[in-house]
């Protein structure tokens, strides 16, 4: 990723969920087989192991989703998010599991992961309206739990003025079924929450990126875009494209979890 040097060159941007037109689409999931298949991000069962835990990307996830838990939001001592699947992560999966009506493991396991994302990936975040200190500009992009909706996005300045409004789409990649991969899933829709970009990257592919520089995100800082922008998902963009057999009264083509924006 390329990062900014100062915060007077980056911008924000506020990704949030404005309305529900859909129940959201995930990816299919068969937990009764006797090969569980998981609900991307999730691909294994977690379990502690001793003397050393299983850790990754999907426990940091796991961790955080169990966090907004209100059954795990009580527990002393408190869960942290340490990427490894400890005791007290153990202990977590079982409030939570208690409090949910699933069968109490204290495992990880495809039907406890199914019901951590129906409750608790949608991350609330709702936009203050406002700016944060030393910041140039500000992106305000609205979206759709179906992300196949396209929507209007709002370029302001530091001083909340607005500049220029384009549409933009976040729907990320689907799956081999044709269902939409969530946005903790590697190529799938854009976070939602708040980041900061960087300005001006250059890319030398305008098929894909358009003629333009793009903007890069470098740092989730609230909602979503915090757990996994950019230590889990990187790449994340925002930039219009000279896309094949397309023109502007034509939905754009999904991405690999960019904005695409024209």
């Amino acid at each position: 990723l390329s990062h900014v040097t100062t915060m007077k060159s980056a911008v924000l941007l506020a990704l949030l969920v404005c309305a529900v037109l859909a129940h959201t689409v995930t990816a299919k999931t068969d937990c009764a087989s006797a090969t569980p298949v998981f609900p991307p991000p999730f691909f294994r069962a977690l379990t502690f192991t001793f003397p050393l835990p299983l850790h990754g990307d999907d426990v940091t996830i796991a961790q955080n989703l169990l966090l907004r838990s209100p059954f795990v939001q009580s527990m002393s001592p408190p869960l942290n998010v340490t990427s490894q699947y400890d005791t007290i992560t153990e202990t977590a999966v079982r409030q939570f599991q208690i409090g949910n009506g699933l069968q109490v493991t204290g495992v990880f396991e495809c039907y406890t992961a199914q019901k951590l994302l129906d409750l608790h990936m949608d991350d609330g975040y709702v936009d203050d309206g406002t700016i944060l200190p030393g910041y140039l500009y500000k992106v305000h992009v609205p979206v759709f739990h179906n992300r196949s909706v396209e929507t209007v996005a709002t370029l302001y300045d530091s001083q909340m003025n607005i500049l220029h409004q384009f549409i933009v789409r976040t729907h990320g990649q689907n799956d081999k079924d044709g269902d939409a991969l969530n946005q903790f899933a590697g190529d799938g829709s854009t976070p939602t929450g708040l980041s900061s970009f960087d300005l001006n990257s250059p890319e030398p592919d305008p098929v894909s990126y358009g003629p333009y520089p793009i903007n890069r995100a470098v740092q989730g800082l609230k909602g979503n875009a915090a757990i996994v922008i950019s230590d889990i998902r990187d790449g994340i963009l925002l930039h219009t494209g000279e896309w094949a057999n397309w023109n502007p009264s034509m939905p754009m083509p999904n991405s690999h979890g960019c904005i695409h924006g024209h």
